[in-house]
């Protein structure tokens, strides 16, 4: 008998979906954000101008971490949105065409919408982390479908196909494929596999159908059956999120040892250098000196950066290059000088060329980690300024 995924308490979705809570933007039309970003961030179509996604992510949250059904969901959450007046039909501005037309706000429908999809890709997440985990045991993928009336045809099609966790197929054909999909995937070991025997299905080749986004003009190939804008694989890319903050907690708690092994490995990883360019979650990358800890009255092991920061830093300083961003370890242990100025500390180092480098870092409200703010190049005319306008030199010396 071929194994499935345990109903163990949802611990990598909840993470997935926690790390799309810290970008929620608001969008008019959902073909606003495309593809693998709906992984990486929270919206909901019709919600700008409205204070609401705020309180449908607790909403989802809520009803993600407690098991709660739809009709608990929907119970608790109507009302406040009916106070905010995003319910029912309204007039509104596209703010991309300028055209008032009259939209959809909240609905049953659109929240049994929201709802099932949230809760498939947030699953589909928790799913991808559990298959990489043990991709060496279970290293075969089986695409399930619910072989009923409602399902669609390309789907069933697809019903115990079977390929490696690490095949291209599963880029585009990793449900959930579409609004309202309910099929799913199952990691399989070699001997699940044999005992699929002649049922196992090899992927068949795509009918690809040229799909233009008429919001953003963008054109891409959809695979026949999938829907526009579910040509990705939503698991894997609301995994990576979960993965990286969920190693980044656990190096903060780790002893500084294990943590600064940790913190190297990761900064060396793969997943640190699409981190840097495409942020998502967030990544343990500095260790803080326990007498940096000590002055500041905290247990601190690590600065964190985290998915809004590095966004920021994209933005802000993009001189700095992945070179700088991995020479982060060696800023936070052997530190030219350490300021502290309020609630932000600051870890600065020489180069060789006389240039200095700044990491500016908070202290979470635990005290068990900080998080970096900024990291860029300054200059000694500008630490000397800090001083001057009462900043404090807890460790080292300028010069």
């Amino acid at each position: 008998m071929i194994a499935t995924l345990t109903p163990l308490p949802p611990l990598e979705a909840i993470a997935a979906f926690e790390a799309r809570g810290g970008r929620l933007e608001p969008s008019f039309d959902w073909r606003d954000i495309w593809e693998k970003i709906h992984a990486q961030m929270f919206t909901v179509a019709k919600s700008t101008g409205f204070d609401i996604l705020k309180d449908i992510h607790e909403a989802l949250a809520k009803a993600l971490a407690e098991g709660r059904t739809f009709q608990d969901f929907a119970k608790d959450l109507r009302p406040l949105l009916e106070a905010k007046g995003w319910w029912g039909r309204s007039v509104q501005e596209d703010p991309h065409t300028g055209e008032v037309k009259p939209v959809q706000l909240g609905s049953a429908k659109r929240l049994r919408t929201i709802f099932d999809t949230n809760m498939r890709v947030s699953y589909a997440s928790g799913h991808w982390a559990q298959f990489e985990r043990t991709k060496r045991l279970r290293p075969w993928l089986r695409y399930v479908a619910i072989m009923d009336g409602r399902t669609r045809p390309a789907h069933a099609e697809r019903h115990n196909m079977v390929a490696q966790i690490d095949d291209p197929v599963w880029d585009k054909w990793a449900p959930p494929c579409g609004w309202g999909c309910r099929c799913t995937l199952q990691s399989l070991s070699e001997g699940d596999y044999r005992r699929l025997g002649a049922k196992a299905k090899k992927p068949p080749v795509d009918k690809v159908v040229e799909y233009i986004n008429r919001r953003t003009g963008e054109v891409t190939e959809v695979p026949a059956g999938i829907d526009p804008g579910w040509a990705y694989n939503p698991g894997k890319a609301g995994a990576e999120a979960a993965i990286n903050t969920a190693a980044a907690q656990k190096m903060a708690d780790a002893p500084r040892p294990l943590g600064l092994a940790g913190i190297r490995d990761a900064i060396g990883s793969d997943a640190f250098a699409r981190f840097v360019a495409e942020p998502a979650g967030e990544m343990a990358v500095m260790p803080v000196r326990p007498e940096i800890a000590e002055a500041l009255g905290h247990d601190l092991r690590v600065a964190l950066l985290s998915e809004a920061t590095m966004r920021k830093q994209i933005s802000r300083h993009p001189e700095m290059t992945l070179e700088d961003y991995r020479r982060l370890p060696d800023i936070g242990l052997e530190p030219t000088a350490v300021l502290r100025d309020g609630d932000l500390t600051f870890v600065v180092t020489k180069s060789d060329g006389g240039r200095w480098r700044y990491v500016a870092m908070k202290s979470t409200a635990t005290g068990k980690a900080a998080y970096v703010t900024s990291y860029r190049w300054t200059s000694i005319e500008d630490l000397r300024r800090r001083l001057a306008k009462g900043a404090q030199l807890i460790l080292g010396q300028l010069d």
